[in-house]
């Protein structure tokens, strides 16, 4: 593995910030880089039965306009001495500009696609999966894919897609495909790679899940549990168009953020302000993110 070519700035708050796009923090002998794979605007008909003067009034009091959102793409390098995983692809080159910055960002934390040992796929949606493969090869040649039976079994059953999750079958297709004989197929409790255990998390896909890091401060990567900080934490029934089953997305996302407040460990995801390391606390009748680099 190539030495940390990062140029790193003073640590806040166990935040370490290169200049470029990667963060990172430290889960005990776990270093944890968060990796900006772009941005992307975001329309507030994406949610379902939220219109722009209700955003605006969650949002307000953060000082955040609901009218002029973007929202980040993050897949996170997680590095223990040997070994090096990657949660989640990115988008890859089927976006546009603003979008597919994932190689550059793992090269700013001074890594190469061949380092990768594993790629711990939270779903298989093409902003967290496309980065798999360019083409009909794999980006990451020497990395076991690690994906839930559930997420799997999903794709697996195309006639039970409904139009927007069919738009991502040939993404979802392609990149079990590329990995091929490299799969390997986990469940929620399962210790997916040492000191780091698969969560549960449907809704989104059935599939979906997240990875917790065990440590003296432990911390979970979850993939779309949260779209946008600034509305679902005061407002977790506010849900995306693009979850396979509203009902449980929404009972999912509020019993994580009820145990992350609970609990007291680090969060991040892939779609939290970049870099996104964070923690939960109760605020009014919902939730407050906090970010830990703000301290």
């Amino acid at each position: 593995m190539p030495a940390d070519n990062t140029t790193e700035a003073p640590v806040t708050a166990g935040i370490r910030r290169s200049a470029g796009r990667s963060v990172t923090a430290t889960v005990g002998d776990f270093r944890v880089t968060a990796l900006c794979d772009g941005h992307v605007d975001f329309d507030i008909s994406r949610f379902v039965g939220v219109d722009l003067d209700q955003a605006k009034a969650v949002a307000a009091p953060l000082g955040v306009d609901a009218g002029d959102l973007a929202v980040s793409v993050n897949a996170f390098a997680i590095e223990v001495p040997g070994k090096l995983y990657l949660v989640d692809a990115g988008n890859g080159t089927i976006r546009g500009p603003g979008l597919g910055h994932l190689i550059t960002a793992l090269a700013d934390a001074g890594h190469r696609p061949e380092d990768v040992d594993a790629m711990l796929m939270t779903h298989m949606h093409g902003d967290h999966a496309a980065g798999l493969y360019d083409s009909d090869r794999s980006v990451f040649p020497n990395a076991e894919l690690i994906v839930s039976e559930a997420e799997r079994a999903f794709w697996d059953a195309p006639e039970k897609l409904d139009d927007l999750q069919r738009s991502q079958l040939e993404i979802a297709l392609q990149g079990f495909d590329t990995h091929g004989g490299r799969t390997t197929l986990a469940n929620a409790g399962d210790e997916v790679v040492p000191g780091i255990t698969m969560v549960a998390l449907p809704g989104h896909t059935p599939g979906h899940v997240g990875f917790r890091i065990d440590g003296p401060d432990p911390m979970l990567i979850w993939g779309d549990v949260v779209h946008v900080p600034a509305l679902q934490m005061a407002r977790p029934e506010w849900y995306f168009r693009f979850d396979a089953d509203p009902d449980t997305a929404i009972a999912t996302r509020q019993r994580i953020l009820d145990e992350a407040a609970s609990e007291g460990y680090r969060v991040t995801g892939a779609h939290v302000p970049f870099p996104g390391f964070a923690r939960i606390e109760r605020h009014g009748g919902g939730f407050a993110y906090h970010p830990l680099d703000s301290d």
